[in-house]
Protein backbone atom coordinates (compact mmCIF):
# COMPACT_ATOMS: atom_id res chain seq x y z
CA UNK A 1 0.00 0.00 0.00
CA UNK A 2 1.87 3.29 -0.83
CA UNK A 3 1.07 5.45 1.67
CA UNK A 4 2.33 8.97 -0.57
CA UNK A 5 -0.61 8.43 -2.59
CA UNK A 6 -3.47 9.35 0.52
CA UNK A 7 -5.64 11.73 0.12
CA UNK A 8 -7.28 13.02 3.64
CA UNK A 9 -10.64 13.48 4.04
CA UNK A 10 -12.52 15.30 6.83
CA UNK A 11 -9.30 15.29 8.67
CA UNK A 12 -9.86 17.68 12.14
CA UNK A 13 -8.62 16.56 15.70
CA UNK A 14 -9.62 13.12 14.73
CA UNK A 15 -9.11 10.80 11.71
CA UNK A 16 -12.19 9.90 9.82
CA UNK A 17 -10.64 8.28 6.89
CA UNK A 18 -8.30 8.45 4.34
CA UNK A 19 -8.62 6.84 0.33
CA UNK A 20 -5.83 5.95 -1.71
CA UNK A 21 -5.70 7.94 -4.91
CA UNK A 22 -4.71 5.29 -7.16
CA UNK A 23 -6.85 2.20 -6.04
CA UNK A 24 -9.53 0.48 -8.14
CA UNK A 25 -11.74 -1.91 -6.62
CA UNK A 26 -13.42 -4.73 -8.77
CA UNK A 27 -16.78 -4.28 -9.69
CA UNK A 28 -18.08 -7.04 -7.54
CA UNK A 29 -16.94 -4.38 -4.37
CA UNK A 30 -19.05 -1.59 -5.38
CA UNK A 31 -21.25 -2.31 -2.18
CA UNK A 32 -18.28 -1.30 0.07
CA UNK A 33 -16.73 1.98 0.15
CA UNK A 34 -13.08 2.10 -0.55
CA UNK A 35 -13.03 3.62 3.01
CA UNK A 36 -15.04 0.94 3.83
CA UNK A 37 -12.41 -1.42 2.82
CA UNK A 38 -9.34 0.71 4.13
CA UNK A 39 -10.86 0.01 7.62
CA UNK A 40 -11.77 -4.08 7.30
CA UNK A 41 -8.17 -4.03 5.76
CA UNK A 42 -6.91 -1.85 8.59
CA UNK A 43 -8.67 -4.20 11.40
CA UNK A 44 -7.99 -7.38 10.47
CA UNK A 45 -4.26 -7.04 9.55
CA UNK A 46 -1.82 -9.76 10.85
CA UNK A 47 0.32 -7.16 12.36
CA UNK A 48 -0.23 -4.11 14.18
CA UNK A 49 -1.20 -1.21 12.74
CA UNK A 50 -1.91 2.95 14.20
CA UNK A 51 -2.73 6.41 13.12
CA UNK A 52 -0.97 8.28 15.49
CA UNK A 53 -1.42 11.67 15.95
CA UNK A 54 1.53 14.56 15.82
CA UNK A 55 1.47 14.71 19.62
CA UNK A 56 1.86 10.55 19.57
CA UNK A 57 -1.55 10.09 20.81
CA UNK A 58 -3.21 6.88 19.26
CA UNK A 59 -5.74 7.84 17.31
CA UNK A 60 -6.89 4.51 15.86
CA UNK A 61 -5.63 1.15 16.07
CA UNK A 62 -6.38 -2.00 15.28
CA UNK A 63 -6.99 -5.52 16.73
CA UNK A 64 -3.70 -7.32 16.50
CA UNK A 65 -1.86 -3.74 18.04
CA UNK A 66 -4.22 -4.42 21.16
CA UNK A 67 -3.61 -7.66 21.69
CA UNK A 68 -0.04 -7.04 21.31
CA UNK A 69 0.62 -4.49 24.27
CA UNK A 70 -2.68 -5.99 26.01
CA UNK A 71 -4.85 -2.67 25.79
CA UNK A 72 -8.19 -3.04 24.43
CA UNK A 73 -9.31 -0.25 21.70
CA UNK A 74 -10.30 2.37 24.02
CA UNK A 75 -7.65 2.61 26.66
CA UNK A 76 -4.99 2.15 24.20
CA UNK A 77 -6.36 5.36 22.35
CA UNK A 78 -6.15 7.56 25.77
CA UNK A 79 -2.54 6.75 25.79
CA UNK A 80 0.47 7.96 23.47
CA UNK A 81 3.23 5.78 22.01
CA UNK A 82 5.54 7.41 24.13
CA UNK A 83 3.42 5.57 27.36
CA UNK A 84 4.11 2.03 25.97
CA UNK A 85 7.74 2.59 24.81
CA UNK A 86 10.62 1.27 26.75
CA UNK A 87 12.60 3.80 28.16
CA UNK A 88 15.93 3.27 26.79
CA UNK A 89 14.37 3.37 23.12
CA UNK A 90 12.46 6.54 23.24
CA UNK A 91 14.78 8.74 22.37
CA UNK A 92 16.00 6.64 19.66
CA UNK A 93 12.37 6.70 18.31
CA UNK A 94 11.39 10.83 18.82
CA UNK A 95 14.65 10.97 16.68
CA UNK A 96 13.42 9.66 13.70
CA UNK A 97 9.48 10.97 14.19
CA UNK A 98 11.64 14.86 14.15
CA UNK A 99 13.03 13.44 11.09
CA UNK A 100 9.95 12.88 9.58
CA UNK A 101 8.17 15.94 10.76
CA UNK A 102 11.36 17.89 9.13
CA UNK A 103 10.63 16.29 5.65
CA UNK A 104 14.41 14.29 5.68
CA UNK A 105 12.92 10.97 5.61
CA UNK A 106 9.80 9.16 4.38
CA UNK A 107 9.67 6.57 6.77
CA UNK A 108 11.89 4.71 9.08
CA UNK A 109 12.02 1.07 10.73
CA UNK A 110 13.31 0.61 13.73
CA UNK A 111 13.28 -2.39 16.21
CA UNK A 112 12.14 -1.10 19.20
CA UNK A 113 10.19 -2.70 22.60
CA UNK A 114 7.07 -1.91 23.62
CA UNK A 115 5.51 -2.27 27.74
CA UNK A 116 2.43 -4.17 27.44
CA UNK A 117 -0.15 -3.64 30.05
CA UNK A 118 0.74 -6.29 32.59
CA UNK A 119 4.06 -4.98 32.39
CA UNK A 120 5.60 -7.65 30.15
CA UNK A 121 7.92 -6.30 27.35
CA UNK A 122 7.70 -7.03 23.31
CA UNK A 123 10.07 -6.38 20.69
CA UNK A 124 8.58 -4.94 17.58
CA UNK A 125 9.83 -4.35 14.36
CA UNK A 126 8.34 -0.33 13.59
CA UNK A 127 7.67 1.16 10.36
CA UNK A 128 6.21 4.53 10.79
CA UNK A 129 5.78 6.97 7.91
CA UNK A 130 4.02 10.62 8.00
CA UNK A 131 0.68 11.48 6.14
CA UNK A 132 0.47 15.03 4.76
CA UNK A 133 -1.85 17.53 3.31
CA UNK A 134 -2.05 19.61 -0.28
CA UNK A 135 -0.01 22.36 1.39
CA UNK A 136 2.78 19.14 3.16
CA UNK A 137 1.29 20.07 6.49
CA UNK A 138 1.53 17.31 8.70
CA UNK A 139 -1.41 15.37 9.51
CA UNK A 140 -0.53 12.29 11.28
CA UNK A 141 1.82 9.73 11.42
CA UNK A 142 1.00 5.74 10.23
CA UNK A 143 2.74 2.77 12.43
CA UNK A 144 2.79 -0.69 11.09
CA UNK A 145 4.60 -2.65 13.95
CA UNK A 146 5.19 -6.60 13.50
CA UNK A 147 5.80 -8.96 16.43
CA UNK A 148 9.80 -9.72 16.99
CA UNK A 149 9.70 -10.97 20.27
CA UNK A 150 10.37 -14.89 19.49
CA UNK A 151 13.16 -13.41 16.76
CA UNK A 152 14.78 -11.44 19.59
CA UNK A 153 14.64 -14.50 21.95
CA UNK A 154 16.39 -17.15 20.01
CA UNK A 155 19.21 -13.93 18.72
CA UNK A 156 19.97 -13.40 23.11
CA UNK A 157 20.06 -16.77 23.36
CA UNK A 158 22.71 -17.31 20.50
CA UNK A 159 24.90 -14.22 22.12
CA UNK A 160 24.65 -15.90 25.46
CA UNK A 161 25.65 -19.19 24.14
CA UNK A 162 28.63 -17.27 21.92
CA UNK A 163 30.29 -15.42 25.25
CA UNK A 164 29.98 -18.83 27.20
CA UNK A 165 31.61 -20.06 24.27
CA UNK A 166 34.35 -17.26 23.98
CA UNK A 167 34.89 -17.50 28.09
CA UNK A 168 35.35 -21.19 28.26
CA UNK A 169 38.00 -20.84 25.20
CA UNK A 170 39.47 -18.18 26.65
CA UNK A 171 39.54 -20.54 30.33
CA UNK A 172 40.92 -23.25 27.89
CA UNK A 173 44.30 -21.38 26.64
CA UNK A 174 44.37 -19.72 29.99
CA UNK A 175 44.57 -23.27 31.47
CA UNK A 176 47.24 -24.30 28.38
CA UNK A 177 49.58 -21.44 29.34
CA UNK A 178 50.35 -22.85 32.48
CA UNK A 179 50.78 -26.50 32.07
CA UNK A 180 53.94 -27.92 32.30
CA UNK A 181 56.59 -29.76 30.45
CA UNK A 182 58.20 -31.91 32.19
CA UNK A 183 61.11 -34.55 31.06
CA UNK A 184 60.46 -38.39 32.89
CA UNK A 185 63.82 -39.19 31.59
CA UNK A 186 65.94 -36.47 33.69
CA UNK A 187 63.26 -35.39 35.90
CA UNK A 188 63.26 -32.01 34.93
CA UNK A 189 60.95 -29.33 34.22
CA UNK A 190 61.43 -26.56 31.14
CA UNK A 191 60.44 -23.06 31.83
CA UNK A 192 60.24 -20.72 29.21
CA UNK A 193 63.65 -21.30 27.13
CA UNK A 194 65.19 -23.68 29.86
CA UNK A 195 65.20 -26.78 31.78
CA UNK A 196 65.43 -26.73 35.37
CA UNK A 197 65.28 -29.58 38.08
CA UNK A 198 61.87 -30.06 39.69
CA UNK A 199 63.40 -28.38 43.48
CA UNK A 200 65.08 -25.47 41.58
CA UNK A 201 61.70 -24.95 39.58
CA UNK A 202 59.91 -25.11 43.38
CA UNK A 203 62.02 -22.86 44.72
CA UNK A 204 62.56 -20.42 42.54
CA UNK A 205 59.37 -20.40 40.40
CA UNK A 206 56.81 -21.15 42.95
CA UNK A 207 58.40 -19.56 45.92
CA UNK A 208 58.88 -22.57 47.91
CA UNK A 209 60.76 -23.86 50.62
CA UNK A 210 62.41 -27.29 50.76
CA UNK A 211 63.01 -29.04 53.92
CA UNK A 212 64.61 -32.16 53.80
CA UNK A 213 62.38 -35.68 54.95
CA UNK A 214 61.38 -38.55 53.84
CA UNK A 215 57.92 -40.35 53.02
CA UNK A 216 56.40 -43.48 54.38
CA UNK A 217 57.18 -45.26 50.79
CA UNK A 218 60.25 -44.29 51.09
CA UNK A 219 61.65 -45.05 54.64
CA UNK A 220 59.94 -48.78 53.85
CA UNK A 221 62.04 -49.05 50.55
CA UNK A 222 65.26 -47.78 51.95
CA UNK A 223 64.97 -50.67 55.13
CA UNK A 224 63.80 -53.28 52.67
CA UNK A 225 67.29 -52.31 50.71
CA UNK A 226 68.97 -51.94 53.93
CA UNK A 227 68.03 -55.23 55.08
CA UNK A 228 68.45 -57.07 51.50
CA UNK A 229 72.11 -55.12 51.27
CA UNK A 230 73.27 -56.86 54.58
CA UNK A 231 71.76 -60.30 53.72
Amino acid sequence: MDIGTFQVDNFSDSVIGFVPLTTKMPAENSLYSDNDLFQIAFQHAAIGMALVGLKGEFLKVNLSLCELVGYPDGELTKLTFQDITHPDDLDADLAQVARLMAGEISSYNMEKRYLTKSGAIVWVLLTGSLVRNGASEPLFFIAQIKDITARRKVEQEKEKLLAELQQSTAEITNLRSKLLTICAWTKRVRCGDRWMSVDEFLVNELGLCLTHGMSTEAEEEFIVGEVSARK
